[in-house]
């Protein structure tokens, strides 16, 4: 039958047009959750396909009833807008990288810079946006839809909410034991069901930002002195902490890994905690994590961002405290402190890409503390290994493993290519690293100095089709969770700060995380405050009387 498109037949109710975009969205936007849900309940009987077929009546309703509560006749294009070309990104990270999207992931989002967003750019993306985000987007303008009087439109409203609501009550009614053992056996899938997960996941983040803005900041380092070992006079301390981005321990050759990836570090006396877990899976939670005084169990991201953290304590001490960035920033952790942005260095051949590579940390370095007359603890963060560009991480002359993953679209490579082009990333690491010991061993002999270094978290190379990181702590892979953890000292320094280096070496295979960050660094500058715990100090039992 032809439609006359003169005919007022031919206009499309909003209800209408609301019901189709809400089939179209749950069939094509969603078939990794479908195959997610026939993996997970393995349908055998008619009960199993009747279950799934209730499923898909729920996710229905709920996209159905998100749609009316947000579409009006002024602002349903721009809603449109928003769904169709946020469905086609995340259907994208969602199969290309086969990650989660959750309010962390949210934040990731808003907390890239545009050298790291750039990163993922490439055809296949295009592609999605095209076809998924602005083709649907063109078919939707162009629709003759016919909105009633405010009267009619508020009344269809209220019949489809409700009804929808009915819907969704009646069906969890029906089967709400299926759904809640679904439920809590697999956490993970809310999150992969496309609009829902980025629409809820972008209010929780727009609700915290709101909250966390709100609050006072609580200064917490109030109270804290230098200790007893500072009342002897000393040198200089100069203490430098290089933050690593996206590395994991098990692709650390000093962690016993079989291509050799640290041979400079290997040369150093060293000591390499081999068992370290990281308090997040992406920077924006690992890094304010790892400064607070709070532990995994306690975090929050509003607590963390509304107080004070280990680098107000050591400022506040009396030590100069600086940061220096070739990333993202530091996540708020640097507010208080003197802040170096070394991302866009200019006429300088380690920036000749477009980005600096990491050695750029150390620019005018050993000037720079040759000026401060204070003790001084210096943070360094690293772009480090941060994907999926693996191979734009390092120089030329550190592409060692080959061949390698030439391209941001890692299910495109081999396996083995994407590991070797990380692990000359790690490669990379070790030289600077190693550099920064250099630096430090280049000062007067008579000053104090340390490094340590940790990672923010790991990566997923492909293992299990899952790629990057940022996945649930709950059900995220040891890959980005198990992360390197290694400290230098001089000579001078453990003399100073009575570090016996031998019992720190036995506890190489003992069990630390980034909870222990902000107690060690408390315990190893002989700090005293009431935020400290030394249970949670790993220098704590490893100091000469």
């Amino acid at each position: 039958m032809l439609i006359n498109p003169n005919k007022s037949t031919s206009n499309l109710k909003p209800w209408q047009l609301h019901l189709l975009a809400s089939i179209f969205l749950l069939l094509i936007y969603n078939l990794p959750f479908w195959r997610e849900i026939k993996t997970i309940l393995n349908p055998q009987g008619l009960s199993d396909w009747l279950f799934m077929g209730s499923i898909f009546m729920l996710l229905l309703a709920l996209i159905n009833l998100l749609l009316h509560l947000l579409c009006y006749r002024l602002t349903y294009k721009v809603v449109y807008s928003f769904i169709f070309i946020g469905s086609a990104m995340a259907l994208y990270f969602i199969q290309q990288y086969n990650i989660i999207i959750d309010r962390d992931m949210v934040q990731n989002v808003f907390e890239t810079n545009p050298s790291e967003a750039f990163d993922f750019v490439n055809t296949t993306l295009f592609i999605y946006l095209f076809l998924l985000g602005f083709l649907p987007l063109v078919i939707v303008f162009k629709l003759p839809v016919k909105f009633g009087t405010f009267k009619l439109e508020f009344l269809t409203k209220l019949k489809v909410i409700a009804s929808s609501l009915v819907t969704i009550a009646l069906l969890l009614y029906i089967s709400y034991p299926t759904y809640a053992s679904l439920a809590r056996g697999n956490r993970h899938i809310s999150h992969i069901i496309v609009p829902t997960n980025f629409i809820f996941a972008s209010i929780s983040y727009t609700k915290q930002r709101f909250k966390s803005a709100r609050m006072p900041l609580a200064k917490i380092s109030q109270d804290v002195k230098l200790g007893s070992l500072w009342q002897k006079k000393k040198d200089k301390t100069v203490v430098i902490l290089v933050l690593g981005e996206t590395a994991r321990a098990d692709h650390f050759s000093l962690n016993g890994y079989d291509k050799i990836t640290n041979p400079k570090l290997a040369q150093q006396n060293i000591i390499n905690f081999k068992q370290t877990t990281s308090c997040g899976t992406s920077t924006a939670i690992s890094l304010p994590c790892m400064f607070s005084h709070l532990d995994k169990d306690n975090f929050s991201i509003n607590k963390a961002n509304n107080s004070e953290n280990i680098l107000d304590f050591i400022a506040n001490s009396g030590f100069s405290v600086q940061w220096r960035d070739n990333n993202t920033g530091c996540k708020g952790i640097c507010e208080r402190v003197d802040f170096i942005d070394l991302t866009k260095v200019k006429d300088n051949p380690l920036c000749e890409t477009g980005e600096c590579f990491d050695e750029i940390l150390l620019k005018d370095l050993r000037q720079q503390i040759a000026d401060n007359p204070n003790n001084q603890v210096i943070v360094m963060h690293q772009k480090g290994s941060h994907g999926p560009a693996y191979y734009l991480r390092y120089p030329e002359r550190f592409k060692q493993f080959t061949p390698v993953c030439a391209t941001n679209k890692l299910q495109d490579c081999d396996p083995k290519d994407i590991n070797n082009a990380y692990d000359n990333t790690i490669l990379y690491t070790d030289h600077v690293v190693n550099q920064v010991i250099e630096e430090l061993k280049l000062l007067p002999p008579e000053y104090n100095t340390a490094l340590m270094y940790i990672s923010d978290h790991g990566e997923s190379l492909g293992e299990n089709n899952i790629y990057l990181h940022g996945t649930p702590y709950f059900m995220a892979p040891d890959a980005q969770t198990h992360v390197p953890f290694l400290i230098w000292f001089s000579h001078k320094f453990t003399q100073s700060f009575n570090i016996n280096t031998d019992c720190l070496n036995k506890k190489i295979n003992s069990p630390f995380s980034h909870d222990n960050l902000f107690h060690s660094l408390l315990g190893l500058l002989n700090l005293e405050t009431s935020y400290y715990q030394a249970q949670k100090d790993i220098f704590a039992t490893c100091r000469r009387p």
